[in-house]
């Protein structure tokens, strides 16, 4: 932006006051779970396989991978929490007494 005297201001957001990154290595973008990441997390905690087993899978099948178990938890939450819909965990556990 140029000031009344010619002379050049850059404006930069006050929570945001940096450069942009030269390349996306190591950012959250650049780390994501992938479509076909996502479905083996969600496949496995289908059958009941423990997080450390699948992070193990997941790093087998792309040894370039930035997963981190932590990611496969989350995966593994979201997968939970879609099946219960607007439930709590103790709301769907009375669902399933009351229809068993």
């Amino acid at each position: 932006m140029v000031g009344d005297e010619g002379w050049m201001m850059k404006l930069m957001c006050r929570s945001h006051n940096h450069d942009l990154a030269k390349s996306l290595v190591g950012h959250p973008y650049d780390v994501r779970l992938t479509k076909d990441e996502k479905i083996i997390i969600v496949d496995m905690t289908k059958s009941m396989v423990k997080p450390r087993n699948i992070f193990l899978t997941l790093k087998e099948h792309n040894v370039n991978s930035y997963t981190t178990i932590k990611q496969i938890y989350n995966a593994r939450n979201a997968y939970h929490s879609s099946i219960r819909g607007g439930n709590t965990k103790m709301q769907q556990l009375m669902k399933f007494l009351e229809r068993d």
